[in-house]
């Protein structure tokens, strides 16, 4: 605890000493000691104020530029001297995070109970090591139950934001329009065919060798386009991939392919990228992909 105190104390002084003044300042060192001071305020709040553009709008709504500056002005203006309240400042800054990570999970947390019981605990003439064993023993029990509820509550949370996503009109329009497409494909060409997944496929030409299979490689050429057309990616130069490297649908139809042989993918989008898309790429919730595929080379699984 000693070594903690005086540790919190030398940064506390490190951080916040130019608010305890020194009269014995000459003006060449005050001149200097404005510039610095000046330049590390510009500094420090130009890098949190790029920091704070790239955060979602709705969370700047709870991080407010006026409280972020209230909150960073009580801290730097401090007494140095009060290096007790200092150290005190800092562990609650640090529980509150965990508190509020709780909380945010719906864990019920009375605030009053956490400091009254901490400030009990510290107030203790002396701590024997079975009680601060008992206490540890007790505090992780509840802990791992406590990530257990969090970790079941985020799960919802990714659950709910992915049935909204999968119930947009972009994502449902896609889905409809992908399946239309591979449908009317199937009734011009026959030879497409589909595997129990819904990924179809066509066999352009025939390789030889063994199969990629599920754990092997292949060194491929090929281009992806959305089904109006647009190309999305593609290489002439020969990419190794794998299976399990891949979005699920162009992984199944790559183990099925050999050295030389020409496929086409007809990747419907949950087999693609999902209600995710791969916005970069240009490819929207449930997009539909196609893709034509030469194996170049093929090293087959195990």
């Amino acid at each position: 605890m000693k070594k903690i105190l005086i540790v919190c104390g030398a940064a506390a002084a490190l951080m916040l000493g130019a608010c305890s003044g020194n009269s014995s300042n000459s003006g060449a060192d005050k001149g200097f000691g404005d510039s610095l001071s000046m330049s590390l305020g510009q500094n420090q709040g130009l890098r949190l104020a790029v920091d704070y553009a790239g955060i979602p709008e709705d969370q700047k709504a709870t991080l407010k530029k006026d409280d972020i500056l209230r909150g960073f002005k009580q801290v730097i203006m401090t007494d140095t001297t009060q290096q007790g309240y200092l150290t005190g400042l800092s562990f609650g800054l640090q529980l509150a995070g965990q508190l509020y990570r709780y909380e945010q999970s719906g864990i019920q947390i009375d605030r009053a109970k956490v400091y009254d019981a901490y400030a009990k605990a510290f107030m203790s003439d002396s701590v024997s090591p079975q009680a601060l064993q008992e206490a540890q023993q007790t505090f992780q029990t509840l802990a791992q139950q406590a990530q257990g509820k969090m970790m079941e509550y985020y799960q919802r949370q990714q659950e709910a934001a992915k049935a909204a996503k999968e119930n947009s009109p972009e994502a449902k329009s896609n889905k409809e329009k992908g399946a239309a497409y591979i449908k009317d494909a199937i009734a011009k060409d026959p030879s497409i065919k589909t595997t129990p997944s819904g990924l179809a496929y066509k066999v352009v030409k025939e390789g030889q060798g063994e199969t990629v299979g599920k754990t092997g490689s292949a060194n491929v050429k090929y281009t992806g386009k959305l089904i109006d057309g647009t190309v999305f990616d593609s290489n002439d130069s020969g990419l190794e991939l794998s299976p399990r490297g891949t979005v699920p649908g162009f992984g199944e139809g790559l183990a099925m392919m050999n050295k030389g042989s020409k496929y086409i993918f007809y990747i419907p989008g949950e087999l693609a990228y999902g209600v995710e898309g791969a916005e970069q790429a240009g490819i929207g919730p449930n997009a539909t992909l196609v893709f034509e595929v030469e194996a170049i080379d093929v090293t087959p699984g195990n």
